[in-house]
């Protein structure tokens, strides 16, 4: 099988040394392939974190990476993942066969990442895999992490990484939160929690192993902040606090013990501040320290990130007044503040904005449709609790571009059910800009449009729908933005 060699080296001239240069060459046999990194804040994986380069006829390729801290930074290559130890001003090399089986490291990095991979790190694994996740009990599943992870620990100390280097916290934390972070990923993997056939003798086996797994472990660690694995755990925790109770019964003692009110209280507060807010209230019951300095940034980050921004301007003052002298403070910040100036947009019509005032007496599909006879329309039907809708809105900029000056109108028909929706709803729009005409869905039209869906099955979000220039409905699964030239042509046919 051919070999790939790819360079990771900090070019002679760097602007900052918070920076690497990522350049080399692949087999030109693989010439036109793309290498896709991304830099993440912590365990989560977003489309705004990731730079991509096309190797050339020759196979090589170069990038820019802002490495501003010893970190893992993600590979993408011949559809695998592989998880790479990083430090600014450092070099790395990587040699490894078309489907990332074989892998060798060299240059500034070398060791510790041929370390790692030795591991079983690089590909997120520990030790070799002995068990099956759709057969195994979870219980032998973690009992099986648990030797990897007693082996993993022994290598390390007989390893010259020994030190209290950034490299050796890192590694020794990645060890120590391994099998929590593993089991979640099975959970996830296997639907654990919301596959109907999935019986209640085996979640509560799955329960029992994740309240195994974290009880094993040291929960606010300071120290362990830059361990993807442990990130994993700060990630998952108010999760986990939720699914710890296998009843109300369970979980209200759970939650009283989290807010230190009456269960009663605590359901009325959280649906008044939305889910958000119990995530918020979970960081600061289970973490202390660096590591509460470390999951509010992660929160408020990931907010802006995902769109997710319910309770977000309360977590930012709060972050404000808790960790004035954050380390985090200057990204967190410059991550707020598209967010923050959306909120003081007093006139959003001027940016072709349009808020219909008269949504609640918009009762039906029909009744949207009329008004924009002789111009195609595409509905974008969507909800700020959806992430798969707040993901798409990144490809509107380039939709509407393609059809600028043309007979096409945008419309957005979102469907809510928290407390004060239209509070929620207007700050989103704004947030992502999203020109066009808006509607939020009362329980007339949102009967209509159920209506309208039964009949090719359930209304799922996001949903899209095209109509054409007479007013008629070409469909009502139109393609996503996403899907790009797709979608245009689809729009295109009915100009």
């Amino acid at each position: 099988m051919k070999l790939i060699l790819l360079c990771i080296a900090v070019a002679m001239s760097v602007a900052s040394y918070a920076q690497m240069t990522v350049s080399g060459k692949i087999s030109p046999a693989h010439s036109g392939a793309i290498l896709a990194f991304n830099l993440p804040f912590d365990c989560w994986i977003h489309p705004g974190n990731a730079m991509e380069v096309i190797a050339d006829s020759e196979g090589k390729f170069s990038v820019n990476l802002a490495v501003e801290k010893p970190q893992i930074i993600f590979l993408f290559f011949a559809g695998k993942r592989l998880h790479l130890y990083a430090e600014p001003g450092k070099t790395l090399m990587i040699e490894t066969d078309d489907s990332l089986r074989t892998i060798r490291f060299g240059g500034g990095l070398g060791k510790e990442n041929q370390f790692r991979n030795l591991l079983g790190l690089t590909t997120n694994n520990l030790g070799k895999k002995n068990w099956d996740e759709m057969k195994s009990k979870p219980g032998d599943i973690l009992a099986d992490l648990r030797m990897v992870q007693q082996s993993a620990l022994l290598q390390l100390q007989d390893s010259k990484f020994t030190d209290s280097s950034a490299f050796s916290r890192m590694t020794l934390a990645d060890i120590q939160y391994f099998a929590v972070s593993k089991l979640w990923d099975l959970v996830w993997q296997n639907e654990i929690w919301s596959k109907p056939d999935i019986s209640s003798a085996t979640k509560d086996q799955w329960r029992q192993a994740l309240k195994d797994a974290h009880e094993a472990v040291r929960l606010s660690n300071s120290d362990a902040v830059t361990s993807y694995h442990y990130q994993t755990l700060i990630a998952y925790y108010p999760r986990y606090l939720q699914h710890l109770g296998a009843n109300k019964e369970e979980f209200s003692k759970v939650a009283e013990a989290v807010f230190r009110k009456p269960f009663a209280e605590i359901i009325q507060e959280v649906r008044q501040k939305g889910e958000r807010y119990w995530e918020h209230t979970v960081l600061q019951y289970a973490f202390k320290n660096k590591a509460l300095d470390y999951a509010l940034a992660s929160f408020l980050i990931n907010g802006i990130d995902q769109g997710d921004l319910g309770f977000q301007q309360e977590a930012y003052e709060d972050f404000l007044s808790r960790f004035p002298d954050s380390p985090y403070m200057p990204y967190v910040r410059e991550k707020m503040k598209p967010y923050l100036s959306s909120l003081h947009q007093t006139k959003p019509e001027s940016q072709g904005i349009h808020f219909l005032s008269d949504s609640p007496e918009i009762t039906s599909l029909d009744s949207i449709i009329s008004r924009y006879k002789g111009r195609v329309i595409f509905i974008d039907m969507w909800g700020t609790w959806c992430g798969p809708c707040r993901q798409e809105f990144a490809f509107n900029k380039e939709l509407k571009e393609r059809f600028k000056n043309k007979a096409v109108n945008f419309a957005y028909i979102a469907v809510e059910h928290r407390p004060n929706p239209e509070k929620y709803w207007r700050e989103m729009v704004s947030f992502y800009n999203l020109t066009g005409y808006h509607i939020l869905a009362g329980k007339e039209l949102e009967k209509d449009l159920n209506r309208i869906y039964e009949k090719q099955g359930n209304l799922i979000f996001p949903s899209y729908i095209l109509v054409d220039q007479s007013g008629k409905i070409i469909t009502i699964h139109a393609k996503r933005p996403s899907d790009r030239e797709t979608l245009y042509r689809q729009i295109e046919e009915l100009l």
